[in-house]
């Protein structure tokens, strides 16, 4: 049973959500502060965070990015805050997705299982994946290089193990987005050049491995001296 914490200050909301939730399997778990979802996040392991934006105690977006140091944990963003800007710099800082409100359920569900199955291995045909030093494990939506831990989150995951299985060679925008975020739109591509933004700031330490380059042709993962 997936555990999903909800970050949320308005108590109605709170209690829509969570009983909606409970009712289609997940374990919830409640934070009405920011104080009280690091404690949360120190004692359990959470699956998927859905988190509000304007917290009494903090902002969202900053809690967001603070624990991107530590986490891949998906983050979905829930929030009145509706401006492309806002949008824009939830993503950079660290989430992978953005809903409005208000929202239907039946959505936030959906978006909730998107998250899952992507953080959930949908990635690759087989558990691991080793390309040199980098290392991934499909079932933890986890990185390594040479042991050391990338913390990325699901879609930066996604991203850099489609790179890696095409490595050394374009990967077209548009197949990106269709095996990461699972459509192809032309108005997404903001959601792609950001992840792909953090996702390089990500592996900078590595650059003498391997780095992300852009082109017409799309993305590619290219590596240094034959290492990957």
């Amino acid at each position: 049973m997936e555990r999903i914490l909800l970050v949320e200050d308005n108590e109605h909301i709170m209690r829509i959500n969570a009983t909606y939730l409970s009712g289609l399997g997940y374990w919830i778990e409640q934070a009405y502060t920011v104080q009280k979802a690091r404690e949360i996040l120190k004692e359990y392991a959470i699956d998927l965070i859905v988190l509000d934006v304007m917290l009494p105690d903090g902002d969202g977006v900053d809690f967001c990015e603070a624990i991107r140091t530590r986490t891949g944990t998906p983050i979905l963003f829930l929030t009145a805050k509706a401006s492309g800007a806002d949008i824009v710099s939830g993503l950079r800082r660290g989430g992978d997705d953005y809903l409005t409100k208000p929202y239907e359920l039946n959505e936030l569900a959906a978006r909730i299982e998107a998250l899952l199955r992507r953080s959930h291995n949908t990635f690759a045909d087989g558990h691991s994946l080793t390309v040199g030093p980098l290392c991934f494990d499909v079932v933890r939506a986890q990185v390594t290089v040479n042991g050391e831990d990338l913390l990325l989150s699901g879609k930066e995951f996604g991203l850099l193990l489609v790179l890696a299985r095409n490595r050394n060679k374009p990967v077209p925008r548009e197949e990106l987005l269709r095996s990461v975020w699972g459509f192809t739109q032309t108005d997404a591509s903001s959601f792609l050049w950001t992840t792909i933004s953090r996702l390089k700031k990500k592996i900078a330490p590595y650059e003498n491995l391997f780095y992300i380059d852009s082109s017409q042709e799309g993305y590619e993962l290219v590596t240094i001296g034959g290492s990957l």
